[in-house]
């Protein structure tokens, strides 16, 4: 059924790495797997414009089962991923959603989103259709139409996983999910999934939109949701992410409130930890350049930079991830990720929380000779 859908999506977000596969293949490799293979054949199905949309709801489905991180090797996803698009699903997937048939729509949006995960081309290709998409989803992220649950959760959660890999398509993003975010935050009535898309979706966008998140007062609303403990762990997403983006950079009330339930210890670290493993966090893959980026903005101000490195586990962490050339890149953003560990870094050497002062001195001998000379200049003065 419709609930089965949505529970075989995968959940991207700010990040998404498989925890199995730790390197990018060649350019044949795992094009002849038998995994690849079989996801080829419900392509297929999907793209035969002979076939009947019960059977193409099928292989919509097997596909967001195949395509689930622990079943796929990096190497077979990037294969699928570029036959799969020069076959045309992409096309075939938006015209089944175009047809408004709530069933079909779910079963393609949760395909489309589970196709953009954790691929630069795939990401790219859905962010190309997505004029249609809009069309087809404007009616559903409009204020009067949560009855739409399970086509609205399909349809914000591919809207996460594009704006994860492709910022330069949040503008396009924006406008049509403004209207429905905020609603879904404080309905008690939502599933902890649908308001854990929502808030992973608006981590996202955070990136390069936070101006009109903050006009919306995007962060009041997922303080009063963390503070009362409205939703459960998952529910709640990555909704400090999207608190310190948005205002991580100056001492304000939002971040105190944050810093007084341990967010560093208990939220920041963990995020980070699971990162560098390319383990799930709170239902998502968490991608390197959003977790880095929580550090490069607390680290701007002096009030946050100074609660950093009284964490034992930070310093370690942004120097284990900064001088890791070798690192396999799992999408392009990783690169910009160690920059900003990097400029973390920096800021709290900046600011003088890094390195501790007794790193800075020098062997002994160097301060003998520091103390002799200021022995000579009291001697001459004398």
């Amino acid at each position: 059924d419709a609930s089965d859908d949505a529970d075989a999506a995968v959940y991207d977000g700010f990040l998404s790495f498989s925890s199995e596969h730790h390197h990018y293949c060649g350019n044949d490799e795992g094009f002849e797997s038998d995994e690849v293979r079989c996801l080829m054949a419900w392509a297929d199905v999907v793209c035969d414009p002979k076939v009947g949309h019960a059977r193409k709801k099928e292989a919509l489905e097997c596909m967001c089962l195949g395509l689930r991180p622990q079943d796929l090797t990096e190497c077979s996803r990037m294969a699928f991923v570029r036959l799969a698009f020069e076959r045309g699903v992409v096309d075939a997937a938006v015209a089944l959603i175009e047809l408004g048939v709530a069933d079909l729509s779910c079963a393609a949006s949760n395909f489309l989103g589970d196709f953009a995960f954790n691929s630069d081309v795939g990401a790219q290709a859905v962010l190309d259709v997505f004029p249609r998409l809009e069309r087809c989803f404007r009616y559903i992220f409009a204020d009067h139409c949560l009855e739409h649950l399970l086509v609205l959760d399909a349809a914000l959660l591919l809207c996460a996983n594009i704006a994860a890999t492709c910022p330069s398509g949040h503008s396009q993003l924006v406008p049509l999910v403004r209207p429905i975010c905020l609603k879904i935050i404080k309905s008690p009535t939502v599933s902890d999934k649908l308001r854990g898309n929502t808030i992973l979706l608006l981590a996202n966008l955070s990136m390069t939109v936070g101006p009109e998140l903050r006009a919306l007062r995007v962060a009041d609303a997922l303080l009063e949701l963390i503070v009362e403990r409205r939703a459960s762990v998952s529910g709640r997403s990555v909704a400090e992410s999207v608190i310190i983006f948005l205002h991580g950079h100056e001492p304000c009330q939002e971040i105190d409130t944050l810093m007084n339930l341990n967010v560093i210890s208990q939220y920041i670290v963990p995020i980070m930890e699971r990162t560098i493993k390319g383990d799930e966090f709170r239902g998502m893959y968490p991608h390197l350049l959003y977790s880095a980026r929580l550090f490069q903005v607390l680290a701007q101000c002096r009030r946050y930079a100074e609660a950093l490195v009284a964490n034992p586990q930070v310093i370690p962490m942004l120097l284990h991830v900064s001088r890791e050339p070798e690192r396999p890149l799992r999408v392009e953003s990783d690169l910009e990720g160690r920059r900003l560990a990097l400029e973390a870094l920096w800021s709290l050497a900046r600011l003088g929380f890094w390195p501790p002062p007794a790193a800075l001195e020098p062997p002994g001998r160097t301060r003998w000779r520091r103390r002799r000379r200021g022995r000579r200049r009291r001697r001459r003065r004398a």
